[in-house]
């Protein structure tokens, strides 16, 4: 094998023609997709003992007795409680009880469109390009291969040499097609984000109610543990106003076992 040889090969053309470009441009858009779902009830708790009980409901919920973690509570006086999948809420002024949960989903949707430009060209251009062989021909890199080589890689920069040129002089008419490519573009990707939103808020949906479902339980425990406590803490200030005693106080979740003297 001895040292390689190289061939070089220019290309020049003189350019005097019309033409004609399709322009493509992609859009890609997207949104969030929200939805909400909220199961709203009054809080009842007797009517003989409905008021009283239920100011010590809020007391329970702003954790002034052990034991009871306090909810947050907004400028409003609302109390809220985080589970994570769900958030319940008590509006004392209301006595309205509320679970909500809620989902976010990104939608997004992408399309394609396309524009043509045209003009007229005339210039010169020029390119070269080289192969390499081996006198021995040693694999197969015959002075042949070398040559057909370089003359496909001189077409090619001759073509996008001339490419160039047109888009150098008519810069301007390559700009508003791809503008227009583009608008139309996003507008297709605008269509089908509005097609897709509509099955997304579907499942949404969907999803919330299997999630209100399954969180039900959990909220009716944490429901009956305060009202419990709001009961019990009734009880205990009605017994100390009218001078009784409590005899046994008993908690196990949300069930109180109590036993009362009342004078």
């Amino acid at each position: 094998m001895c040292n390689p040889r190289r061939v070089m090969i220019h290309l020049n053309r003189s350019i005097e023609e019309g033409w004609r470009r399709t322009v493509e441009r992609t859009a890609s858009v997207s949104d969030s997709v929200a939805e909400m779902s909220r199961v709203t009830a009054r809080v009842s708790l007797g009517d003989e003992m409905g008021d009283s009980a239920l100011q010590m409901l809020t007391r329970v919920l702003a954790g002034e007795f052990p034991g009871h973690t306090a909810w947050e509570r907004d400028a409003a006086g609302v109390f809220r409680r985080d589970l994570g999948d769900v958030v319940v809420t008590y509006n004392p002024a209301t006595h309205e009880l509320s679970i909500e949960a809620q989902l976010t989903e990104t939608v997004s949707a992408e399309a394609r469109a396309a524009a043509e430009a045209s003009g007229f060209t005339v210039g010169e251009v020029a390119v070269e390009a080289m192969g390499s062989y081996y006198d021995d021909d040693w694999g197969g890199r015959t002075k042949k291969v070398a040559l057909e080589e370089a003359r496909r890689a001189a077409e090619q920069k001759l073509a996008a040499a001339v490419d160039e040129l047109h888009r150098t002089q008519h810069s301007e008419v390559f700009a508003k097609a791809e503008a227009e490519a583009e608008t139309k573009a996003e507008a297709l990707a605008r269509a089908e984000l509005e097609n897709r939103r509509g099955a997304i808020r579907e499942a949404l949906r969907e999803r919330l109610r299997i999630t209100l479902a399954d969180a039900e339980e959990r909220v009716t425990q944490l429901l009956n543990r305060a009202v419990g406590e709001a009961y019990r803490q009734t009880l205990l200030q009605l017994v100390h106003d009218n001078g009784g005693r409590v005899l046994s106080d008993v908690s196990t979740g949300s069930v109180v076992n109590m036993e009362l003297e009342l004078f």
